[in-house]
């Protein structure tokens, strides 16, 4: 049964639950390097040009 977006968004619960160990990660950078890295990409990134003017 496919549901559209807005029936989605009247639900009282959640589709998906956070698993309560993952918790201790909330805070805490993983890969610092691959942060950085990334970091560093998105402040050279362009996007590309709007071709269709509103």
């Amino acid at each position: 049964m496919v549901k559209t977006a807005k029936e989605l968004n009247k639900r009282k619960i959640p589709i998906i639950t956070i698993d309560e160990p993952l918790e201790k990660y909330k805070d805490k950078i993983i890969c610092p390097e691959k942060l950085r890295k990334t970091n560093e990409m998105l402040k050279t990134a362009r996007l590309p040009e709007n071709k269709h003017h509103s």
